[in-house]
């Protein structure tokens, strides 16, 4: 976990990711998410919790992507979830784009008097080529709207404990409002006190 060390990620490590036989929940509640947008804007952190029957996601607002300025907000009904997943995606364009600016800033360091702007491409290439890597969080609501979540590749691990804590509420919720459910449960109470 030298990443998590690196960019100040001591809030999760690997013994934190719990399973679901282990338990997910504390009186209900989601563990709190937080995780890195991008490399370069790593002091920029996205977060997914739960307030009583919503999940609430909030992501940082910037000004030419390094400025922060505020967060968006966005609260989903448990009950309105249908569907959640988590998705490998390779952003083909990015990647090619970042190995081009690559291989353009490494040939400025041979030049006199271009060390310092080869060096900024240097590192805007590989920002744009570990981005080009991502895991999303995609959320479907009963009326068909998406909601996805980009983590950075370094973060797999948050959005999968995501995806299992926002699978466990909803089943939570599906056996909460379970008729078939309720009513066992007051009969085999009933049964048990010889009524």
């Amino acid at each position: 976990m030298i990443y998590s060390a690196f960019f100040g990620g001591s809030d999760f490590t690997a013994t934190k990711v719990l399973s679901l036989e282990e338990g997910l929940f504390f009186g209900g509640a989601m563990n709190i998410v937080t995780y890195v947008v991008s490399l370069l804007t790593f002091y920029l952190k996205g977060e997914i919790r739960s307030e009583q029957n919503f999940v609430v996601f909030q992501e940082p607002n910037t000004v030419l992507g390094l400025i922060p300025l505020g967060k968006h907000t966005d609260r989903i009904p448990v009950h309105q979830i249908a569907a959640v997943s988590t998705n490998f995606r390779l952003k083909l364009g990015k990647l090619v784009c970042g190995i081009l600016a690559f291989l353009f800033g490494f040939g400025l360091f041979g030049q006199p008097g271009t060390f310092l702007p080869g060096l900024i491409i240097l590192i805007l290439a590989v920002n744009w080529i570990l981005d080009a890597f991502e895991i999303d969080l995609t959320l479907i609501t009963t009326s068909g709207a998406v909601k996805r979540i980009d983590f950075f590749i370094f973060d797999k691990e948050k959005a999968v404990l995501a995806e299992q804590q926002i699978h466990a509420m909803i089943s939570n919720r599906m056996s909460d409002t379970n008729v078939r459910e309720q009513t066992d449960r007051v009969v085999d109470a009933i049964n048990r006190k010889g009524l």
